[in-house]
């Protein structure tokens, strides 16, 4: 293996690493909505669920969550042929890669409704453009088939927030 492809497929594995590490702390994270309901309820204040925190970028939130979930898919196809010291994916998994974590990026502005998910919204299809398009050399593999359609899907939706 090349000393280049070795650095960069160690530090997409910390970039994974480091990604599932915050995802599973933020399944484990209780945002306290049983105890603010039941104190609400008790002190005469309707929360009325999230009425009262509207979620403009909702769809583009879920459209760049797709494309974690199938970047990261894609990446451990790429990493597999990596080990069997087959490079032909290389830039399809450095294209992964910043996808992964661009598109994460996004997620998570466009959840706290960020006054920066428009201008991030604009950098991310242009990301996912290039991971479309570094997919779409790959046709016959499920995972960069499912990663380019999420890309697809979140070019589109990035497109209407901006």
């Amino acid at each position: 293996m090349e000393r280049r492809n070795f650095i960069t497929a160690l530090g997409a594995a910390a970039g994974l690493a480091s990604l599932a590490t915050a995802r599973a702390q933020a399944a484990d994270h209780d945002h306290g909505h049983a105890h603010g309901e039941a104190h609400g309820q008790a002190h005469g204040h309707d929360h009325g669920g999230h009425a009262d925190h509207p979620a403009p970028f909702s769809a583009l939130k879920e459209a760049s969550a797709r494309c974690v979930a199938t970047g990261n898919d894609c990446l451990g196809h790429c990493f597999a042929m990596l080990a069997m010291k087959d490079t032909s994916m290389a830039a399809c998994m450095k294209a992964t890669y910043d996808l992964v974590h661009a598109c994460a990026a996004l997620e998570t502005l466009a959840a706290v409704n960020s006054p920066h998910t428009r201008a991030m919204a604009r950098a991310v299809a242009d990301i996912c453009t290039a991971c479309e398009t570094e997919c779409a050399k790959f046709p016959d593999i499920a995972a960069c088939r499912a990663c380019r359609e999420a890309c697809r899907t979140c070019v589109a939706e990035c497109r209407k927030t901006v």
